[in-house]
Order: C-alpha cells, then sequence, then structure tokens
C-alpha cells in the first residue's frame, strides 16, 4: 500500500468525524427548538388555575435553591383511587394501591380564583368523547409506587429568595386540554403571584 494512501486515510477519517459531530449538534439545537416551541405554545394556550399547596415537613420545605411541594388535590386523588379499588371488593388489589403506578386524569373544577378543586376521577374510555362544563378541565397525575405526582414536587429559585416563598399557599399551574400541568409560578394567600424582584405583586389571574 502506497504511502500517499495511508496519509489520505487520517484526513478522511477526521472529515468523517467532523461530519458526525456537525450532525450530531445539528440533532440536539433541533430537539432543543422544539422543546422551546412546545413550552411556549403550553404557555400561550393553556388555561391557568391554581393548586393549594399541602403543608410539609418544616424541616424538607427548603432545599437550599429549591421549595419541595405537595399539593392538597393529592390527597383527594388518592382516596378517590383508594375508594374505587374498594369498589371492586377485592382486598388484594387494596392492598398494592401503595404499590401501584399508573398515569390518569381526574377532572377539576375552577372556583372564582382560579382555585382548582377536585370533582372525580376520570374513566376512560367510558367518557369518550368528553363534555366538559364551564370552569372545568382536565388534570394529568402519575401514580408511582404509592406517590401520587403533579407536575413537580419542587420549585427552584435564586439564592437568597428563600424568605419570599415561604408565603407561598399556592402553585400557579398553565393546564392544556390534555390535562398536562406546567408550574409557572408560585401565589401568596392574597392571590399574588411572588416574585422576589418585583415590588408591585401581580394578581395571579392575570
Amino acid at each position: 500500500m502506497s504511502s500517499a494512501v495511508l496519509k489520505r486515510r487520517p484526513q478522511l477519517s477526521s472529515k468523517i468525524s467532523l461530519l458526525v459531530a456537525i450532525v450530531g449538534l445539528l440533532i440536539v439545537l433541533v430537539v432543543v427548538n422544539l422543546g422551546i416551541k412546545k413550552y411556549e405554545t403550553h404557555l400561550a394556550t393553556a388555561q391557568k388555575v391554581l393548586l393549594q399547596l399541602a403543608p410539609v415537613d418544616p424541616r424538607s420545605l427548603m432545599q437550599g435553591d429549591y421549595m419541595a411541594l405537595d399539593y392538597a388535590i393529592s390527597e383527594q386523588i388518592m382516596a378517590a383511587i383508594e375508594q374505587q379499588l374498594a369498589a371492586t371488593d377485592n382486598q388484594k388489589q387494596i392492598d398494592t394501591l401503595y404499590n401501584l403506578s399508573q398515569d390518569g386524569l381526574v377532572v377539576i373544577k375552577k372556583d372564582p380564583q382560579g382555585v382548582g378543586h377536585f370533582l372525580r376521577l376520570l374513566d376512560q374510555p367510558k367518557e369518550d368523547p368528553l363534555t366538559l362544563a364551564k370552569d372545568e378541565l382536565l388534570l394529568a397525575y402519575r401514580l408511582r409506587h404509592g406517590q401520587l405526582k403533579i407536575a413537580t414536587n419542587a420549585f427552584f429559585f435564586e439564592e437568597g429568595q428563600a424568605a419570599a416563598f415561604e408565603q407561598a399557599k399556592y402553585g400557579l399551574f398553565r393546564v392544556n386540554d390534555k390535562g398536562e400541568p406546567l408550574l409557572t409560578h408560585l401565589v401568596n394567600s392574597e392571590f399574588e403571584v411572588i416574585d422576589p424582584k418585583n415590588n408591585s405583586p401581580k394578581p395571579s389571574n392575570k
């Protein structure tokens, strides 16, 4: 094999590596842009709803730069799931509730302040197509090994802002027509969005 061929091989390998790197970067950029577009669409088209925060252990409430969250509606959803299982008169199913993993939807209704209240579990596909009344919307949940999660169980903030967020009473969500919730802000008892950088609080319904 000639020396010229041997010299061309490393050059070809370098070009292929560069091409692979460029293609990989383009794929990453496309995925990131799609994620941003999905986020922007969610914010622009979804409904606002407040979910009341449930008390949590003060020792675990603040963890440096984030606040641990739980929601009052989570307990109601768990109780409804347990009641649904109990109606089957199958003790084995009830015993396995806290090992159950499932995704589901519930119907909630907003009050005049925009706070969402649990109405019922959604029984699919029996309720397809679904007709919701005024101020009713779907809310998705995930149940994993007895732990029910709605969107996120943590809210992150900048260092030094913990005191402001200790006043939080509600999570402000944008919920799309599929029931997918996106937590955007925390809200105080006066229904004002908590913003440590803004001295003029904004109402949560604006």
